[in-house]
């Protein structure tokens, strides 16, 4: 059996995977070399920003979602400059929850087009107040 095809297998179980990525495509958020925790989930569960682990033509991919159309969904590494194509809900195995190297823990961000908002505003608050 492959390392593709156990993954899958696994998933579609139920059982969470760990592995090794390779590629700069998800850089800074996910290095190559690190190691990603995928878990199972349900395509009802995903929402935009979630990192995802889905099957492409070219093999397995963790790429964050950009947008989610019914059943269709289109990804796009953070590194990437272009959207992937698009696919069926059913083609992703599971949701990124971990990005672990060298002793260091960091989470796949959810909801990520949010949260460099949220922090911009904060340090402008902080700004106007130091003047």
């Amino acid at each position: 059996m492959t390392f593709e095809n156990t993954v899958i297998d696994l998933l579609g179980r139920g059982v969470g995977v760990r592995f090794r990525a390779k590629g700069d495509s998800m850089h800074p958020t996910i290095r190559c070399g690190e190691h990603l925790h995928v878990e199972p989930v349900d395509a009802s569960a995903l929402s935009r920003g979630d990192v995802v682990l889905a099957r492409h033509a070219r093999g397995l991919t963790a790429h964050r979602i950009v947008r989610i159309d019914g059943t269709r969904i289109t990804t796009r590494g953070d590194n990437c400059s272009t959207h992937d194509p698009e696919f069926a809900a059913s083609e992703v195995l599971g949701r990124v929850r971990l990005a672990r190297a060298r002793g260091w823990v960091r989470r796949a961000l959810t909801n990520f087009s949010r949260r460099p908002r949220r922090l911009f505003a904060a340090a402008g608050v902080l700004w106007q107040s130091v003047l």
